[in-house]
Parts: C-alpha cells; sequence; structure tokens
C-alpha cells in the first residue's frame, strides 16, 4: 500500500457506484410495469372481492327476511337480516372506492415525481401515444389544407 488515501477513495468509489447501481436496479424492480400491475390487481380484486361478498350477504339477508315474513306463523320482523349485512356491504364498498383512490393517487405519484421517461411510466401505452400523436398530425394536416383552399379561392376570385 503506496498511498492509503488513494486506496481508500478508490474502495470508497466502488462502493458507492455498486450501490447506486443496485439502488437503480431494485428502482427498476420495484417500478416495473408488470409487478405494478399484479400488486394493483391483487389489492383491488381482494377488495372487489369483499365487497361482492357482502353484497350477497345482503341479498341473503333479504332473502331471509322475506322468507320469515311469508312463512313464518309469528310473522316476527327481524330487521338484522337485513341491516347487518347492508351495513357491512356499505362498508366494504366505501372501502373499495377508497383502497382504488389511494392507488390511483400513488402510481399518479410515482409517475409524476419518481419516473422521469414517460415510456417507463406505468399505464404507458405505445399505441395509444402514437394514436395521439397520428390524430395532433391529421389536425395540422387538415389546418394546412385549409389554409390551401382558403389562398386557392383568393386567387380564382381575383
Amino acid at each position: 500500500m503506496k498511498n492509503p488515501q488513494q486506496f481508500f477513495k478508490a474502495q470508497t468509489n466502488q462502493v458507492i457506484n455498486k450501490s447506486t447501481e443496485s439502488f437503480g436496479q431494485f428502482k427498476q424492480f420495484l417500478f416495473a410495469p408488470n409487478l405494478l400491475t399484479f400488486v394493483i390487481s391483487v389489492v383491488v380484486g381482494n377488495s372487489f372481492g369483499a365487497t361482492v361478498k357482502e353484497l350477497v350477504n345482503t341479498v341473503s339477508g333479504v332473502l331471509a327476511f322475506v322468507h320469515l315474513w311469508f312463512f313464518s306463523k309469528s310473522h316476527v320482523m327481524n330487521y338484522t337480516f337485513i341491516t347487518k349485512p347492508f351495513g357491512a356491504f356499505f362498508n366494504s364498498l366505501i372501502t373499495m372506492i377508497f383502497i382504488a383512490f389511494i392507488v390511483f393517487y400513488t402510481i399518479k405519484f410515482i409517475n409524476d415525481t419518481l419516473i422521469v421517461n414517460s415510456v417507463d411510466k406505468w399505464g404507458y401505452n405505445q399505441a395509444h401515444a402514437d394514436a395521439l400523436k397520428l390524430q395532433q398530425q391529421n389536425e395540422k394536416t387538415i389546418a394546412l389544407q385549409h389554409q390551401i383552399l382558403e389562398q386557392l379561392k383568393k386567387r380564382n376570385d381575383q
């Protein structure tokens, strides 16, 4: 070891470069479109499944209430068959909407602040982007055609 400062500096730079590279790979893995799609599908799907389950419980509660009302001799009005499942369904529905809201704004935050390249953004659709560009080009072409037609009309009028 001739110069310990240079050796230490080289080792430090090597560690920083490797950690930066590893962080970049982790960031790429974390924000990979397939991974985000999977995570969002699981979270929202689970929430949606719970809402459907509570809806089925609400319908079965209504059916149980109607069955007891029509076929029971005492005609006891037990509204808990309806109110409990409906309350659980409403709670599950609000939870699902809240989860969808949070997921949407989380993805929006990630796309707006953490991902610079628009192609890497989650939800980026190349075909849609190409269609928008084509539409803009068509609008420009139509505008130029109108200008040409106006110029031709002016020449014909003279």
